[in-house]
């Protein structure tokens, strides 16, 4: 049996390398990668191999690398190789660490798999026999965002997605603070192929909710436990720069190719000195009303 330290090593290099490497070149040993970043794969593996039938922090202290056992680190080493080999799927893995999270959190598993259907592309979608059930859900951005003003406001060009069950799951989580849900929430206003900034985040928190600043916002999305499905790669620096991502910050970081990638598989682009083109998206009141508006439509 290898040493503890060597197969601690082992475990740091595939979550915070192997893996996010074959993520970042899709990889075909996995028809979709539905997570990029080290942090969501090591939750990822963790949950399956460790926890198993709970979040793995019930079961090992964090950090994980120090606190788990050779068994542990085995069966850890185990599934993230067959991730990386494609003998496991990364997007049901994926789907049952999110579930373990959301039972933790007070959920029903049962219920929740019952309430969800997969599509092709791997990711959930709601299913049309609970569709009223899961739209009664949105009143939960309505209670982190309240606004008075009433002033017409240019809408987005892109139609906001369907995020219904990570806006659930930030809802439903007990491990987060009331600061960070509002602002993992508010990511998920943010429509595709367009971009906010910290500080129009932290503008309109301020101007609806309570103060903040453009740091405190930062700080909130650090570690989002549900990248990618909760966008915070479609947030730039103020002067239309990379800004911060997975834990580091400017053009040099760990993470900013793969920033700049997922925002340019969505129509996000950058000029030759790295500055983004357009203006940033700032209609958060217009998509929480499309939002609160489709609450109030019958379901099929």
């Amino acid at each position: 049996m290898a040493p503890l330290h060597s197969l601690q090593d082992a475990w740091t290099e595939v979550y915070r390398k192997r893996l996010p490497a074959l993520a970042a070149q899709r990889d075909p040993a996995q028809k979709l990668w539905p997570v990029h970043l080290d942090h969501c794969f090591a939750r990822v593996v963790l949950d399956n191999a460790i926890g198993k039938d709970r979040p793995w922090t019930e079961v090992v202290k964090a950090p994980a690398v120090k606190n788990m056992s050779e068994m542990q680190l085995q069966a850890a080493l185990s599934l993230a190789d067959d991730i990386a080999t494609g003998r496991a799927s990364l997007v049901a893995l994926n789907q049952t660490s999110l579930a373990l999270r959301s039972k933790a959190s007070g959920a029903s598993s049962n219920k929740r798999h019952a309430s969800e259907v997969l599509g092709d592309d791997g990711l959930s979608r709601p299913s049309k026999t609970i569709k009223k059930a899961v739209v009664r859900g949105e009143a939960s951005i309505s209670r982190y965002f309240t606004t008075t003003e009433g002033h017409a406001q240019t809408p987005p060009q892109d139609e906001p997605e369907d995020l219904d069950f990570a806006r659930r799951l930030i809802a439903e989580a007990k491990d987060l603070t009331p600061f960070r849900k509002e602002t993992l929430t508010l990511l998920t206003l943010v429509p595709r192929g367009r971009y906010t900034t910290y500080g129009a985040m932290s503008d309109y928190i301020s101007r609806t909710h309570h103060p903040t600043c453009a740091r405190a916002v930062g700080n909130a999305m650090r570690n989002n436990p549900f990248a990618p499905q909760v966008p915070c790669h479609r947030v730039l620096a103020h002067n239309g720069r990379i800004g911060g991502f997975g834990g580091d910050w400017g053009e040099d970081g760990k993470h900013a190719d793969q920033k700049r990638k997922l925002l340019a598989e969505e129509g996000v682009r950058f000029d030759v000195k790295g500055k983004v083109f357009g203006a940033p998206f700032k209609d958060f009141d217009l998509v929480q009303k499309r939002i609160q508006s489709s609450s109030t439509t019958p379901a099929d």
